[in-house]
């Protein structure tokens, strides 16, 4: 997983992730070059986990993100680094979340984020 990675938006090259281990952490930078008037997000896949790793936001003259993340959150194999216009939201199965009614899923919360769809809380599950 350490070493420098290519960095895509929409399939082509844009810039470049440099993946550092530190302790129980990687650390992971990026520096590419964005059209102005988006914003986008920085994503890495590594096997079969998608991670969103934030906003990239202007840094030495071009754009960039610093991310700090466990090594166990992201598994093994090789990392794929894209952005992701930041309103773009990978796609999942939307479960709605009732206080009164046991969550039937919990062993798919890994991949999973919390959404507020109209107003309704429920759970983005990855397929």
């Amino acid at each position: 997983m350490v070493g420098d990675y290519e960095l895509t938006r929409m399939g082509k090259p844009c810039g470049h992730v440099t993946v550092e281990k530190q302790g129980l952490y990687y650390h992971i930078s990026c520096r590419c070059r964005l059209p102005a008037g988006q914003m986008y997000c920085l994503t890495v896949i590594c096997g079969d986990r998608r991670e969103n790793l934030g906003v990239c936001v202007p840094m030495d003259g071009q754009f960039g993100a610093e991310k700090r993340i466990p090594c166990k959150r992201l598994g093994e194999g090789t990392p794929e680094f894209s952005l992701l216009p930041k309103h773009e939201k990978p796609e999942g199965k939307f479960l709605p979340v009732f206080p009164e009614e046991p969550f039937p899923h919990l062993s798919r919360l890994r991949d999973a984020h919390l959404e507020n769809r109209a107003g309704q809380l429920g759970i983005v599950i990855r397929e």
